[in-house]
């Protein structure tokens, strides 16, 4: 296993200043595949890059979205796996590089807080004499990762229930949908009595009763499914010796957490009944009031959304002392799918219609009754798959 000065080298990093104790974080240029191959996985066992080669086996090439995807899943292969490059893929390494690697040595490098790559951020390296964990931790969510040290020790971890994590990203929590629509006005009004001739009511009708509110809208699309977790990025922990005094090295690994579904939406409130129409009224006589209309019942929540699947990732290389096996603890653990989307809340009951008023010596109408309050709407489904804990392979050196 080679020395963090002889990586250094590799990283173009100034071997007199990291001799002098600086420690050098820089942007790397890495102008090809092999040179990504040997600073990201130049050491790999044959195990490992076995068990990586097995990922290719298992999603078929009509699996892939593009020919661009399945191009990168063959350079991919090539540098922890065992894929040989067509000239195909050749040609597509020449679009991607050169890029971009964030790079770091030092001879002592401590890590005093909880520091997290990612999502989705550029590759990392991390070069050390010394590495040591005193109150922090390292976390890469869907990020490359390498870390190499001569020697490793650990004093104590920061927040995390881990030292070394190596996860995905969790899919995104679907879309809530939207809220039943409330009706912009009431329900019709029962007419009022017509007086057939000024100041007598004889032969008038009496208050027309009010239309009843309609039930409230349902809660609407768009409710949306949560989307699937993305898997982590390949990681490769190289250490050489562990302080005798050290704790031990937890490294943590999971693919991506299934986002839930979206919650449905809340059913509307039922319309408000009409009032009922009055009737007709002169000095001496009059005629009955009209019934308020109901209040319409409320609207139905709307139906959760599905969760998204949870996914596994590729497997994650360890090479360890073999005198200090009992200081590393490994903890795959496997990426749930999300939950399912609630179901929307049923809408309130419409407002009852008033009722109309009686003429002389007679009677009102009768108030409305309220409705009923809609029903929640239906649960989505959770999701389906369980991804898988990435394998953490350790090697013994």
């Amino acid at each position: 296993m080679n020395t963090y000065l002889d990586r250094a080298k590799l990283m173009g990093h100034d071997i007199e200043a990291l001799r002098n104790g600086e420690t050098i974080s820089s942007t790397v240029t890495v102008n090809s595949l092999e040179e990504f191959k040997l600073l990201f996985a130049n050491e790999l066992p044959q195990e490992y890059r076995d068990e990586f080669a097995k990922m290719a086996t298992s999603t078929a090439a009509a699996n892939y979205q593009s020919a661009a995807i399945a191009s990168v899943a063959n350079l991919t292969q090539h540098v922890y796996g065992n894929h040989l490059l067509s000239s195909e893929d050749l040609n597509f390494a020449t679009q991607i590089f050169p890029l971009k690697v964030q790079a770091t040595s030092a001879a002592d490098l401590t890590i005093n807080s909880d520091e997290q790559f990612g999502p989705n951020a550029t590759p990392q390296a991390i070069n050390a004499g010394t590495l040591k964990f005193s109150g922090g931790s390292l976390t890469a969510i869907t990020t490359a990762l390498s870390i190499s040290a001569d020697t490793l020790l650990v004093q104590s971890g920061g927040s995390k229930p881990y030292i070394i994590g190596i996860v995905g990203l969790a899919g995104v929590v679907g879309i809530s949908g939207v809220d039943g629509a409330i009706y912009a006005s009431a329900a019709a009004n029962g007419t009022d009595a017509n007086i057939p001739t000024p100041g007598i009511c004889t032969g008038a009708s009496d208050g027309g009763d009010a239309t009843n509110g309609a039930k409230g809208n349902v809660g609407n699309p768009p409710v949306s499914p949560g989307q699937d977790g993305q898997s982590n990025l390949p990681a490769t922990i190289a250490i050489k010796a562990v302080d005798p005094s050290s704790a031990p090295l937890v490294i943590f690994s999971q693919g991506g957490v299934g986002g839930a579904g979206g919650t449905g939406g809340q059913g509307g409130q039922g319309q408000t009944g009409g009032n009922g129409g009055n009737g007709c009224d002169t000095g001496c006589e009059g005629t009955n009031g009209g019934n308020g209309g109901n209040g319409g019942d409320g609207g139905d929540g709307g139906v959760g959304g599905n969760g998204g699947n949870g996914v596994s990732g590729p497997p994650i290389s360890v090479i360890f002392p073999s005198a200090s096996q009992s200081l590393l603890t490994l903890v795959p653990t496997a990426a749930p799918p999300g939950a399912a989307g609630s179901g929307g809340g049923g809408g309130a009951a419409g407002v009852a219609g008033a009722c109309g008023s009686g003429g002389k010596n007679k009677h009102n109408g009768n108030d409305g009754g309220g409705g009923s309050a809609g029903s929640a709407g239906k649960n989505g489904s959770p999701g389906a798959n369980t991804g898988a804990g990435p394998n953490i392979l350790p090697t013994y050196i």
